[in-house]
Formats: structure tokens, sequence, C-alpha cells
């Protein structure tokens, strides 16, 4: 289990590293909701949810979907 409280996806996150051009709101807001929120945000975010399961997950996906 991961106990920081980065994602521990986040290096190779689109979203998390800024190269993700789907996501229409401010990086930083992003950040602090899904990927530096402990487990509260990483259940809200369907790119952590889908790396959980061992999904692929395309380079263009949000944390909405």
């Amino acid at each position: 289990m991961y106990l920081g409280k980065r994602c521990k996806y986040a290096e190779e996150c689109t979203v998390y590293q800024d190269e993700n051009n789907e996501v229409k709101k401010p990086v930083f807001l992003i950040r602090n909701v899904f990927c530096n929120r402990g487990l509260k945000g990483w259940k809200n975010c369907k790119r952590y949810m889908a790396y959980e399961r061992g999904e692929k997950v395309d380079d263009t996906m949000t944390p909405y979907g």
C-alpha cells in the first residue's frame, strides 16, 4: 500500500506531468484534487483506478475518465 500523499503513478501520469492536452483546468488544481490528496483523491481519479485494475491507460485519459 502506498502511504505517501502523492499518487504512486505520478511519474508516469500525463496529467500530473502536465502533458495531457485534454485537461482544461489548471494542473495545480487537478493535482490538489486528485494527485496529492491521498487515497480520497486517488479513488476519485479514473486514471488511478484504471492503473490499479491493471488496465491500459491512454495518455489522453483524464482523472474524469
